[in-house]
């Protein structure tokens, strides 16, 4: 999340300045137009490339500086999670064997231009005390951007819950390469010690979700059961898969059919029903494709709300890291009903809640999944 300047109450921008700062995307059109009627202006179009030119011949009160800075501030950065396990072997609480646990050397010293701004804390989640949350938020300037671009916070979190004596589950939420790279470094932290103390043999390591644990075939169905299991969710109704990004596999021949593709390093379907299209429909192609990501977009009831958004499962790093990028879900886009009735506040507690919905039956999912593949393996000796 962008942060404020560190001399903001001590000037005030205009012209280039104030461009600038419009032009940023945590400032909305919406937020500009508001702006704008206050001095009476009005547009047709309300395309930024009008209002911030505009904005910009101004000389803006503090107070409506003011305004358009706390609309930057309240603009949250997309949360991203994903699930790991480790097998454990202890019936200890997880809050017990964390009394000496150290966030040291967690972010290097050199070559980093990030740090924590506070010690990351331990909380505990439940009366058992076997769920646990470490939240942390880490600081980057750069130096090399503009005056309101310069310093970023991004915040992070990683949840520990005991399944049982014999596994623990950690679910990671970030927003940023940092606070991935910071989470991620916490997470092999917390396996060192629990293998120091003796609760983790020395040769388990954490079993994420990857790209390689898939044949083409079964990702394929691993995507569209995340689609059409939350069905099942009181919460969710599916509506579309809308976007879809895969690559033909380059280890197999392709069909006369879609030969077309060869060559091709990155395809992306996007628009309504694209589950009918023939290669996709067709189970004959599935072999012969790499799927990475999925968008589909759904309705929601939670609690009193009303509202729909659209959820992104991805193996989002497949382009670079291939068979051992990581999976993660989140929440691309969502509205809800009277949404103008909802403080920025409340919308995205909203929305984190329902993404944690989702983490939950992905999870859910995923273990099925598994059991599945289990099920066709035997089958077939």
């Amino acid at each position: 999340m962008k942060t404020q300047h560190k001399d903001i109450d001590k000037f005030l921008p205009y012209g280039e300045l104030i461009r600038g700062f419009a032009n940023q995307s945590y400032l909305s059109k919406s937020d500009l137009k508001k702006s704008l009627r206050k001095r009476g202006i009005f547009f047709t179009n309300s395309e930024k490339e009008t209002l911030v030119p505009c904005i910009s011949t101004l000389l803006l009160s503090p107070t409506e500086f003011d305004d358009l800075r706390t609309c930057q501030n309240t603009r949250e950065d997309n949360i991203k999670k994903n699930t790991s396990r480790l097998e454990w072997h202890s019936d200890k609480s997880i809050i017990d064997t964390l009394t000496d646990f150290s966030f040291q050397n967690i972010i290097p010293d050199d070559g980093i231009n990030f740090w924590f701004n506070s010690e990351p804390s331990i909380s505990v989640l439940d009366k058992n005390q076997d769920t646990i949350a470490i939240d942390y938020e880490i600081e980057r300037h750069d130096l090399n951007k503009s005056w309101y671009e310069s310093k970023n916070i991004f915040k992070g979190r990683i949840v520990v819950e005991k399944v049982d004596d014999n596994e623990i589950k950690f679910i990671k939420s970030y927003t940023s390469f940092e606070s991935n790279f910071v989470a991620e470094n916490i997470q092999r932290s917390l396996v060192q010690h629990f293998k120091a103390i003796n609760i983790v043999q020395e040769d388990k390591e954490l079993k994420k979700i990857l790209f390689g644990d898939f044949s083409n075939e079964d990702r394929i169905v691993f995507f569209y059961r995340l689609s059409s299991y939350m069905q099942n969710s009181i919460y969710f109704t599916f509506k579309d898969i809308i976007n879809m990004e895969f690559k033909p596999d380059d280890n197999v021949p392709l069909p006369k059919q879609i030969d077309w593709m060869e060559n091709k390093s990155a395809l992306k379907l996007k628009g309504n029903q694209i589950h009918d299209t023939f290669f996709i429909r067709e189970k004959e192609y599935h072999p012969n494709l790499q799927f990475w990501e999925m968008e589909s977009s759904f309705d929601f009831t939670y609690q009193q709300h009303k509202g729909s958004c659209n959820v992104v499962f991805s193996f989002r790093d497949f382009p670079t890291k291939g068979n051992n990028a990581e999976f993660e879900i989140n929440i691309s886009n969502f509205s809800l009903e009277n949404g103008s009735d909802y403080s920025t506040k409340d919308k995205s507690h909203i929305k984190n809640a329902l993404l944690d919905l989702f983490e939950a039956k992905k999870d859910d999912t995923y273990r099925n999944f598994l059991k599945h593949i289990e099920s066709k393996k035997e089958s077939a000796t």
